[in-house]
């Protein structure tokens, strides 16, 4: 009993120390692609606290990545609807929508989400117009998911220890071998969620400003 004991000390000794040498070198990884800007999607590990959490993370994050171009692609659309210039803003082009519109379309809110309906029969142009608009209806509860996300991540460590606790002695070699490649997911992953509620608040605080936008000018 004592000997078995003594060795699941051992073991868990030498994945914390292999999982300390993962951080540094994750760390450095992360240095040199820090440049090219911050990773946006999330990786599972192979060990199961940790997926759990990082399976419901990359939902969340797929619908904040969704609402990201949601208002990229609606900006471009609205553009080639009404076939205006590169640095139109999307101000300039819903009062273009308006004005191509006569008086034809108005809002729409259902469920939250700030749509254009026409009236009457409308150009083709301005229905793409409006096609582009509408677009923008997959971002609802982006931001409290996104926090949400970010306050389990945090939890991590808590979760290693437990992980470490449930293996066993043939799991821990096992955790021992993949240990590298896990922290360096994980600590991928802690950075994608850490930034999630950043990008969040930012994709809302434009979402609010279009819809505050299109019931002003509409």
């Amino acid at each position: 009993m004592t000997r078995t004991f003594s060795s699941r000390s051992r073991f868990v000794l030498m994945v914390t120390a292999v999982l300390g040498l993962g951080l540094i070198s994750a760390d450095a990884e992360a240095k040199k692609k820090r440049k090219k800007g911050p990773p946006t999607h999330i990786r599972m590990t192979g060990v199961k606290s940790f997926d759990t959490v990082f399976r419901q993370a990359r939902k969340a994050n797929n619908k904040l990545k969704a609402a990201q171009s949601d208002l990229r692609e609606s900006k471009v659309a609205l553009r080639s609807a009404l076939g205006l210039g590169k640095r139109s803003t999307y101000v300039q082009g819903l009062r273009e929508l308006k004005r191509r519109a006569d008086g034809k379309l108005r809002v729409w809110v259902d469920g939250g989400r700030v749509q254009l309906k026409a009236t009457d029969a409308i150009p083709s142009d301005v229905q793409k117009g409006v096609d582009a608009v509408n677009q923008l209806t997959r971002s609802n509860g982006v931001r409290k998911e996104s926090t949400k996300m970010f306050k389990k991540a945090q939890r991590f460590p808590n979760n290693m220890q437990r992980e470490l606790g449930q293996q066993g002695i043939d799991g821990l070699w096992d955790l021992l071998f993949r240990a590298p490649k896990i922290t360096r997911k994980t600590l991928h992953n802690v950075r994608v969620i850490g930034a999630m509620p950043q990008r969040a608040a930012r994709t809302s605080a434009d979402l609010v400003q279009v819809s505050t936008t299109v019931k002003d000018i509409f």
